[in-house]
């Protein structure tokens, strides 16, 4: 079983993808398609992208270090994205133990 697979059987994922460092999909388990998944990567990539710029001004208006991102959650009503560096996974909200989730991606983040 792969790494992302184990994710998966998380309660209430769906989905989940690694990317590489320009959004393209490295690779991908669960319940979408082929041409989703890779949509989702570069979704990720971008938002990643997004949350280190807002970082970077949060540092500079505080004139303090210390905030840079490790990953983010984007919630909607009955699916969420949730990414830790270049793993996310999108999870059904009434299911998913998030803090089971942000685990599960923080450690295979580091693999």
């Amino acid at each position: 079983m792969s790494d992302l697979e184990s994710l998966s059987g998380l309660k209430g994922v769906v989905a989940t993808l690694r990317f590489y460092d320009d959004g393209t999909l490295a690779e991908a388990a669960g319940q979408l398609d082929q041409l989703d998944m890779q949509l989702a990567a570069e979704l990720c990539y971008a938002n990643g992208r997004i949350m280190h710029h807002g970082s970077d001004v949060l540092m500079t208006l505080s004139g303090t270090g210390g905030w840079p991102p490790r990953g983010w959650m984007m919630m909607g009503n009955e699916l969420s994205v949730c990414a830790v560096a270049e793993v996310a996974c999108f999870v059904r909200n009434r299911e998913a133990s998030f803090n089971d989730v942000f685990r599960s991606l923080a450690e295979l983040s580091q693999k």
